[in-house]
């Protein structure tokens, strides 16, 4: 387990040089998410970013990735709902001045170790990030008609959207073309 207070924070897995800045975890995060990949290519973009030119075997690489993502805590300590509740890039200007506001650092221009980045972006506090989190977390079966109604609203306004993919979106135009001739 790796503690950030008293572990030199890890330029390497297992003997192989990793790429630590926070843009590369949201890279690797974004790549893995992106529909138009398949599985393998989603592994070879990620484990490229991560590792560069100096690539392990896949297995190794995989482990690598999953232990990068996690911040050095063990893999499967992360909750899926967790993971699911917020997006590198619809979300980008609220982690933006979130980390501005709480810690003063200009995301923009700041180098920031993934392993800081992870452990900061866990604890920002009060912000309109964790409150559009809170909105998509919440649980509206436990709630009075009354509540409901206005959270189904603010969840489909700050709901992630959900990129097509190119299949997706071309039998989307195929669609709409076949209704154009009606």
């Amino acid at each position: 387990m790796f503690n950030i207070m008293l572990d030199r924070l890890p330029d390497s897995f297992e003997g192989y040089l990793i790429r630590t800045d926070f843009r590369i975890g949201i890279q690797i995060s974004q790549a893995l998410a992106d529909v138009n990949l398949h599985d393998d290519e989603k592994i070879r973009v990620a484990a490229g970013l991560l590792f560069g030119e100096g690539l392990p075997p896949f297995e190794k690489a995989v482990a690598g990735m999953q232990w990068f993502l996690a911040a050095g805590a063990a893999v499967g300590n992360t909750d899926a709902a967790e993971a699911e509740c917020f997006n590198f890039e619809q979300d980008s200007a609220e982690i933006y001045t979130a980390f501005r506001a709480r810690y003063g650092i200009d995301l923009s221009r700041e180098r920031l170790h993934w392993f800081e980045f992870a452990a900061m972006l866990r604890d920002l506090g009060d912000c309109a990030l964790t409150d559009i989190v809170k909105i998509r977390l919440a649980d509206i079966s436990k709630m009075t008609n009354a509540e409901r109604d206005g959270y189904i609203k603010l969840k489909q306004k700050y709901a992630i959207r959900r990129e097509m993919s190119d299949d997706e979106r071309d039998a989307l135009e195929e669609f709409e073309e076949q209704l154009g001739k009606c």
